[in-house]
């Protein structure tokens, strides 16, 4: 009897458990709708994976580098060394469409050290084990720039596009930043993605943008956590 009563309260308090972890899941995307198309806003420090925690980091939250005044919340950087970050956004969240989108950033950068930007689907079909080997300048650079206070950036080497305009997919689109030359001068704050390819961002249009209502999958969320606390 004791040891039934002791599985039923492990049950209960897994489900707990469970239920507070999927409450801080929940992810942050601001969307809007400016000049002829719609936006997808999401801050640089909201990253869904990366590959180490000693390559990008976020500057306050794990003491990588002090953001400069004027950062909405935290930022990333490149504290040394070649790695990689994933995003996870919905165009649909903004009523969006599959199509030409431009990348966005809000950044410090005063020494033009630029990364490489890889989109699922417009730069292969299956999110790579390790970095392309087939990156070439200027098509798939973002942020080859000279910014030495925040900018809102749309172009990726001295003036070109870049890798800046990408085809993105319905629904769901994946992105991979990989570094080329980022160091921790940069200071990577918001990303933006836009589908009117003319439209250039203010700070005002992202504090006005809109807190988008994500979709709830208590299904993945409960397999993933559970997952989780099994390997605890």
């Amino acid at each position: 009897m004791v040891i039934k009563y002791q599985l039923v309260f492990g049950l209960i308090l897994s489900f707990a458990l469970i239920t507070v972890v999927t409450v801080f899941a929940v992810e942050e995307i601001k969307v809007s709708e400016y000049g002829k198309g719609k936006q997808v806003w999401f801050q640089a420090e909201h990253f869904d994976e990366r590959d180490s925690e000693d390559v990008y980091k976020l500057g306050k939250a794990e003491g990588a580098k002090d953001p400069s005044d004027g950062a909405y919340g935290d930022i990333v950087t490149n504290a040394g060394g070649q790695g990689w970050l994933l995003y996870r956004f919905d165009i649909s969240l903004a009523g969006g469409e599959a199509g030409d989108w431009r990348f966005i950033g809000r950044l410090i950068n005063p020494s033009n050290h630029s990364d490489w930007l890889w989109v699922l689907g417009d730069d292969g079909n299956a999110i790579p084990k390790e970095p392309p080997q087939d990156f070439v300048r200027p098509d798939d650079i973002i942020f080859e720039e000279n910014v030495p206070e925040w900018t809102w950036m749309r172009t990726g080497d001295f003036g070109k596009d870049a890798g800046t305009i990408n085809k993105l997919r319905d629904g769901e689109n994946v992105m991979i930043i990989y570094t080329r030359q980022s160091s921790n001068q940069v200071q990577y704050d918001v990303f933006c993605w836009s589908s009117d390819l003319e439209y250039a961002p203010t700070d005002e249009d992202y504090e006005n943008a809109e807190v988008a209502s994500l979709p709830v999958n208590p299904k993945g969320l409960l397999t993933t956590t559970w997952g989780d606390l099994k390997n605890r």
